[in-house]
C-alpha cells in the first residue's frame, strides 16, 4: 500500500468519527427539512454531493420555496458560501506538492468544508507534503457519503423529527465547528479573532439581522488584525 492510500485511509478512519456524527445529525435534520418544503429525495442527496455546503444548501431550498428568479438563488448561494473563500486560501498552501497538479489542486477545494478546514488545519502540518491532499480527500469523501446518506434518512422519516429537533440537528455543525476552533485558538490572532468576531455577531444582529453574520466577520476580522498589528509594533 502507498502512502497517498495510507493518508486517504487515515482520513476516512478519523472523518468516521465525531465529525462523521456532527455531520449525520445536521443532514437528518436537512432531509427532514427538503421534506417539509415539498422537495425531492433527489434533491437532499444530490445538493449534499455537488455543493457540500449546508447552509448554501439551507439558502437554496429556501429560495426553491419562494420560485425565486435561478440568478437571485446562485447569488443568494455564492453569498452563503463566501466563507469558503478565506479557507481555501489558508489551506492550500498547505496542499501543494511538486506530484500534485494544479487542476487537482482545484479539484480538491470542492471537498474543503468547515469540518475538513478545521481538521486539516491541525493533521496536515504533522503529514508529509504529498500525504496532505489524500488526507482531505479521504476525510471529507467520507464526511460526504454520510451526509448523502443521513439526508435520505432524515427525508425518508422527517415525519418523525419534531420541526424543532429538526432546527437543533442543524445547529450542531456550527457549534461544533466553534467549539473546535476554540481548541484550535493557541495563537494569539486566533484568539483575537474569536474574542472580537464572537461578540460581533450578536450585536450587529440587533442591528442588521439580514448582514449581521457578514458584518460581523469583517468587522470582527478587521478589529483583531488590527489589535494584533498594534501589539506586535509594541513589541518592536
Amino acid at each position: 500500500m502507498s502512502e497517498a492510500q495510507r493518508a486517504w485511509r487515515r482520513g476516512v478512519r478519523e472523518a468516521l468519527q465525531v465529525p462523521a456524527a456532527v455531520t449525520a445529525a445536521g443532514y437528518l435534520g436537512f432531509g427532514a427539512l427538503v421534506s417539509g418544503y415539498g422537495g425531492p429525495l433527489w434533491a437532499a442527496v444530490l445538493s449534499t454531493l455537488t455543493m457540500w455546503a449546508l447552509p448554501g444548501q439551507l439558502v437554496l431550498m429556501d429560495m426553491w420555496q419562494v420560485s425565486a428568479p435561478l440568478v437571485a438563488v446562485l447569488l443568494a448561494v455564492a453569498m452563503a458560501n463566501a466563507r469558503f473563500f478565506p479557507m481555501v486560501l489558508t489551506l492550500m498552501p498547505l496542499l501543494r506538492d511538486p506530484q500534485h497538479t494544479r487542476g487537482r489542486l482545484y479539484a480538491a477545494a470542492h471537498f474543503i468544508s468547515m469540518s475538513s478546514w478545521t481538521v486539516c488545519m491541525q493533521r496536515c502540518p504533522q503529514l508529509p507534503p504529498g500525504e496532505r491532499l489524500p488526507y482531505l480527500i479521504g476525510f471529507a469523501s467520507a464526511c460526504i457519503a454520510v451526509g448523502m446518506l443521513a439526508g435520505a434518512v432524515g427525508y425518508l422519516i422527517a415525519d418523525a423529527i419534531p420541526p424543532a429537533v429538526q432546527f437543533g440537528l442543524l445547529f450542531l455543525a456550527p457549534v461544533y465547528f466553534f467549539v473546535m476552533l476554540i481548541g484550535e485558538a493557541r495563537s494569539r490572532i486566533a484568539a483575537l479573532a474569536l474574542a472580537c468576531g464572537g461578540p460581533a455577531g450578536p450585536l450587529l444582529h440587533l442591528v442588521t439581522p439580514q448582514w449581521s453574520l457578514l458584518l460581523a466577520g469583517v468587522a470582527g476580522g478587521t478589529l483583531a488584525f488590527a489589535i494584533h498589528t498594534m501589539l506586535e509594533r509594541r513589541r518592536e
